[in-house]
């Protein structure tokens, strides 16, 4: 299989919410910040769902993204599309197809503001969230 081609999904009951949830918790498991999942199911035509979720460093953001595309292939077998941005770290951009994952290093989460950018879209309650510091507080407190 091609390395940027995206494997089917396993059976037709592909429940494309369920994966992007998957994705959100594989931020996790490497301290992604503040991680919310935007259901855009019926609003565009590229995707499902997008992912957000912050890191500390350049290194962080690189982390995130090595493992989340790592931890969806071993569980899923799903390949990403494509990626953008890993090696610079600012930011990331990880195409599943039915969710695309964004990792921002830091305020840059804040300049491209996707949150305000699909206010009107519904975000996922995430369930088992992390209890401790990571996911739960403002970038204000890196700066």
């Amino acid at each position: 299989m091609n390395a940027n081609a995206k494997a089917e999904a396993p059976n037709e009951e592909f429940d494309t919410e369920v994966f992007a949830r998957f994705v959100a918790e594989m931020t996790w498991d490497i301290k992604g910040l503040n991680t919310v999942v935007i259901d855009l199911r019926g609003k565009v035509s590229y995707t499902d769902f997008v992912v957000v979720t912050s890191a500390s460093s350049e290194r962080h953001v690189q982390a995130v993204a090595k493992h989340v595309q790592a931890k969806v292939k071993e569980e899923t077998g799903i390949i990403a599309y494509g990626t953008e941005g890993v090696e610079a770290g600012s930011w990331a951009l990880i195409d599943f197809g039915d969710a695309i994952l964004h990792i921002f290093n830091g305020s840059v989460r804040e300049d491209y503001a996707l949150e305000k950018m699909w206010n009107e879209a519904e975000q996922l309650e995430l369930e088992d969230k992390p209890k401790g510091l990571y996911g739960h507080f403002e970038m204000a407190q890196f700066e």
